[in-house]
């Protein structure tokens, strides 16, 4: 099997835009995660504005997305967001893709910077000074919703005793007895109390984790309250309803519908976490699971192993999560399945293939190299 490093571009911001501007149709194909899918919505918004038609597709491995990149007209511009060495006629490849997107669809159109900071968050990245500066920070959690029980209790970048339990969360804020009209000493008052049960009994990574959470951006002009919110809702999206996860980024889709997809979406993973019974390896552990792969995953690396990688197997995909000095997800996964079989970025990957024991074993023999 080949090896797989990092991804690079191979497309900069003004060829991304010269393709776009001078195509006659564009066809996007996204990878599926929150980020890559919000690079594709600042792309195709941008279509929208200097009338290109076009398409956005979301792929779940990079041999599917060849596929359909060859399967285009001969005269269709193809943009790959998220996959490299694909016949695309341009490609967005870096572990985070939505500032990328942001400048290309800036050459071409006055676009959605609330859209472009949700993409970064999704990706566990911070954003460029830019970026940050057109965006005001508050104490607090950052959550989609203003109902601050229903946004505790499905919010996916932290667990907690209350999460997946709006009674629960509603009682916490009880006790909190905060204001109906939140200050920034009630918000602060509400973070530390997150903070705190969010961190009890959980892996010390937990602390560092809450940083993808707290103190969030406000998104006064975006569908949802908070940038770190909108990020959670479109990789719960793109993990399990990538359609809908494309219609939110390309400002089409009914928020309502959205919310309840990631409620539900949020609701098994947290389930799931309870019950999970990681089996523990040198370098590793793995779990499986009936929900969505990836948030599980990702929570369980950040709030219940010291493990720098963990590898979960739902009914439909497996995902490997990595922290950021460890292992390369997708490198790892390359390596024992194949470039063609991959999806994701340095600390977050997918495959199609289910087999616990063929990819425990996979991932346990590229580790131990």
């Amino acid at each position: 099997m080949s090896t797989t490093g990092r991804s690079e571009s191979s497309g900069d911001a003004a060829t991304l835009a010269e393709r776009c501007r001078e195509a006659a149709f564009v066809r996007l194909v996204a990878r599926p995660d929150g980020d890559a899918i919000a690079a594709a919505g600042l792309l195709g918004r941008a279509c929208t504005a200097i009338r290109t038609p076009y398409q956005v597709s979301v792929a779940s491995t990079r041999g599917a997305a060849s596929d359909r990149l060859l399967a285009d007209a001969d005269d269709d511009t193809t943009l790959a967001l998220g996959f490299d060495g694909t016949p695309a006629d341009a490609t967005l490849a870096d572990d985070t893709l939505s500032t990328g997107a942001l400048a290309a669809a800036r050459e071409l159109h006055d676009s959605s910077a609330s859209l472009a900071l949700a993409g970064v968050r999704a990706a566990g990245d911070v954003p460029s000074d830019d970026l940050a500066a057109a965006f005001d920070r508050r104490p607090g959690v950052g959550l989609p919703v203003a109902d601050l029980a229903d946004g505790l209790a499905h919010a996916t970048r932290l667990h907690a005793d209350w999460s997946g339990d709006d009674r629960q969360a509603g009682a916490l804020l009880a006790e909190l007895d905060l204001p109906a009209e939140l200050d920034d000493d009630a918000r602060r008052r509400l973070a530390s109390r997150v903070a705190l049960d969010a961190t009890e009994d959980a892996a010390p990574r937990a602390v560092g984790a809450l940083g993808g959470v707290l103190r969030p951006h406000v998104t006064p002009n975006g569908p949802f309250e908070t940038a770190e919110g909108y990020a959670d809702v479109l990789d719960c999206l793109a993990a399990s309803e990538p359609g809908l996860a494309s219609a939110l980024a390309l400002g089409v889709a009914d928020r309502p519908t959205a919310l309840d997809a990631w409620r539900e979406h949020a609701s098994a993973t947290h389930a799931a976490l309870r019950t999970a019974d990681p089996a523990r390896y040198s370098g590793f552990v793995v779990a499986k699971t009936d929900a969505p792969a990836w948030p599980l995953a990702r929570l369980l690396r950040d709030t219940r192993t010291d493990e720098p990688a963990v590898l979960v197997v739902g009914g439909d995909d497996a995902a490997l999560a990595t922290t950021s000095d460890g292992p390369d997800a997708r490198a790892t996964l390359a390596d024992a399945f194949g470039d063609d079989a991959v999806a994701g970025a340095s600390t977050h990957a997918r495959t199609p293939e289910t087999d616990v024991e063929a990819l425990t074993e996979g991932v346990r023999e590229v580790l131990s190299e």
